[in-house]
């Protein structure tokens, strides 16, 4: 954190936020096991298309330039968000302001898919919603300023599939350009650190290696489904911004606007950041992708293939 950075004044919204921190969720041993990857997920007919994902290239977003990003855009606050410490909705524990209360505490523990998504909710979701509506100082029954929790489907089946958050207008888009952010929420049993960097290394899609799962031994790992499932999500949406999280670790991305491209970071540990908070990086995220500042742009659409080599 940027402790040496800001003042004391316990009143300020941008010292809470730098300070807040994920508490540590408790899994119980029925659940199983983290692992560095998780048990192969079922295969997913419902992702097999007959058309084309456009997807042909992934970026790295390099943590130092989204860090400095995040703290020019609250460095221009100098302290001027202030917040009611009687504000229930800022559920993160930060030191010296906030402490977890004995409910609080009972949301930590995991039996359930149901209380990982409720903890992930009453902690950074609502925290992060709580700071914007802080910052563009609107109201808390404002709608547009709320996480919607749907049951995604394919583009080709509406059966549930996982489960997301979206935020933003909740109108269909009248143009190329929908402002908002969409969060792929899985469960940390489900998807483990080597799958989110194996997600997050990829670099190039061939044409049409993203449409069909092969058969048998060359069937997709868990985070090749990923990628079929947030161009899915965020295709069938309209939004460009998204957001990967197991709780334990967090990936920030972008798509471009032909679809063709995509930008994506290295995991980020709920409790390892460095110079920034995860709730300031999720804060950040979705004023950037709601067009409220722009600090930040999505991904550049992906070279033709033909200037590839």
């Amino acid at each position: 954190m940027m402790g040496e950075e800001f003042d004391n004044d316990a009143t300020s919204l941008t010292n809470y936020l730098c300070q807040a921190y994920l508490p540590r969720l408790m899994l119980d041993e029925t659940l199983p096991p983290e692992e560095n990857f998780a048990t192969a997920w079922d295969r997913m007919e419902e992702l097999n298309m007959d058309s084309t994902r456009l997807i042909r290239q992934v970026t790295e977003v390099p943590l130092l330039a989204l860090q400095n990003a995040v703290r020019l855009y609250f460095m221009g606050f100098q302290n001027r968000l202030h917040v009611d410490w009687a504000n229930a909705r800022l559920t993160l524990p930060s030191p010296g302001m906030t402490v977890l209360t004995n409910a609080a505490i009972s949301r930590l523990g995991i039996e359930s898919e149901s209380d990982f998504l409720a903890a992930l909710e009453h902690f950074p979701l609502d925290t992060a919603a709580e700071a914007l509506r802080t910052v563009e100082r609107r109201p808390f029954d404002e709608d547009e300023l709320k996480f919607a929790r749907l049951k995604a489907s394919s583009a080709r089946s509406t059966k549930k599939l996982w489960s997301i958050y979206t935020f933003g207008p909740h109108v269909l888009p009248t143009g190329v350009w929908r402002p908002g952010v969409v969060i792929l929420a899985i469960p940390p049993w489900q998807l483990g650190i080597g799958d989110l960097h194996e997600f997050a290394s990829r670099r190039v899609f061939n044409h049409g290696e993203l449409d069909r799962e092969p058969e048998g031994t060359t069937a997709w790992s868990n985070a090749t489904k990923l990628w079929a499932m947030l161009y899915d999500t965020c295709r069938v949406s309209g939004y460009r911004w998204f957001v990967i999280t197991t709780y334990t670790n967090w990936m920030f991305g972008t798509w471009s606007l032909d679809w063709s491209a995509a930008e994506v970071t290295r995991p980020v540990p709920f409790d390892r950041t460095r110079g920034m908070s995860i709730v300031e990086m999720l804060t950040f995220w979705i004023e950037c992708a709601r067009d409220k500042t722009r600090f930040w742009h999505v991904a550049a659409n992906a070279p033709p293939d033909d200037m590839e080599d």
